[in-house]
């Protein structure tokens, strides 16, 4: 028996969501997901209408949070739950949780619950695309494009980072997409280090943006597409050239590499390597599954740990493969990165947004 908190395990598991950025920092649905047969959402009451809609069985859940007492609660939750688990037909004690609160860990325990990780069966489950998310795949391919196009022809000196932003957020809004799970818009001073977000920050010509998607799409698809552009008519300078042609290069030998039959140690050894001045703020992983949200398998850098080197690549799999450069202390830096679906023949991208010309020359 699994029990599902995560909104993207309850949304794979049942097919439906509510509220999923309010969901995702409150436990007010979880999902019971037996080896055979129909899973058991249980949802917030207020949503149960719209839920069923997806689901086959969809019941009210006993929230403990919000509440001055959330252990009683939580108790009630938990008698609830087990009491369909036996109507579901599981005889055993042993539940296969993604995350829990602590109320209800304490109260599953308390009734003779025993937990165990649910990681490895939802990993697996997941992991190989069926047709028909590789068709929503490519659907919200073609949306990410439109939303790169839109972000490109909105730079020009004087536009703040935030109104790159909310460019980037209408056109995935009209175009049927959820929420951006991150605001990544960095330009000037901003694009180094990696891992800053947007600010009211103007643009100034002959500075360099860029942008990552992290899209939560059309039925909850996530896209992470990555490109740096150059603002206004000044040209770019020799560095800024010289850090995006280095990006660009690995970028493409290593998409180039993907292929089914490879393990996540093939493709760590057989890396080409970036260049040693970028490598001290190198991005965490070269490689990383995505679904519903990123997920695994992952590819580190060969200098780092491969905890799962002998993990195969297979057909059908959907892969992020992506990387930042940028020197310490530098005045700016690239992001790069493409989604891409395995097949027989190679990583075919999903979204293929031209890169820059002017930063190529």
């Amino acid at each position: 028996m699994l029990l599902l908190f995560n909104e993207p395990n309850i949304r794979y598991a049942t097919g439906a969501t509510a509220m999923p950025v309010w969901s995702m920092s409150t436990m007010v649905r979880c999902a019971l997901v037996p080896a055979d047969g129909t899973p058991i959402l249980f949802e917030h009451p207020n949503s149960i209408h719209r839920s069923r809609r997806r689901a086959g069985d969809v019941r009210p859940m006993h929230a403990w949070e919000f509440f001055d007492d959330p252990e009683r609660e939580a108790a009630v939750w938990a008698r609830e739950t087990l009491d369909a688990v036996r109507e579901l037909g599981v005889s055993g004690s042993t539940i296969a949780v993604d995350r829990l609160g602590t109320p209800a860990f304490l109260a599953l325990t308390r009734a003779g619950s025993v937990i165990v990780d649910s990681a490895p069966v939802m990993r697996g489950a997941r992991e190989l695309k069926t047709p028909q998310e590789i068709l929503l795949f490519e659907r919200n391919g073609e949306l990410v494009l439109g939303m790169l196009a839109a972000f490109e022809a909105a730079i020009a000196p004087g536009a703040r980072e935030i109104d790159l932003l909310a460019v980037l957020s209408d056109a995935m809004l009209r175009g049927g997409g959820e929420y951006l799970a991150t605001s990544t818009v960095c330009s000037g001073p901003n694009t180094n280090p990696w891992r800053a977000e947007a600010t009211a920050r103007v643009l100034e010509s002959g500075d360099l943006v860029f942008v990552d998607t992290d899209t939560v799409g059309i039925e909850g698809m996530f896209f992470c597409v990555s490109r740096t552009f150059p603002v206004g008519d000044r040209e770019p300078t020799r560095a800024q050239r010289d850090t995006y042609r280095a990006a660009h290069g690995w970028l493409e030998e290593m998409r180039a590499l993907v292929r089914p039959g490879l393990t996540c140690g093939d493709l760590a050894r057989m890396a080409p390597r970036l260049a040693e001045k970028y490598r001290p703020q190198r991005y965490e992983c070269m490689i990383h599954g995505v679904g519903l949200e990123e997920e695994s398998p992952s590819v580190c850098d060969p200098s780092d740990d491969q905890p799962n080197a002998d993990r195969v690549i297979e057909e059908n799999m959907t892969l992020v493969v992506e990387l930042y450069a940028g020197e310490v202390g530098g005045e700016h830096g690239v992001k790069l990165g493409d989604e891409v679906l395995v097949t027989r023949d190679g990583a075919r991208v999903l979204a293929p947004f031209p890169f820059s010309d002017a930063l190529l020359r």
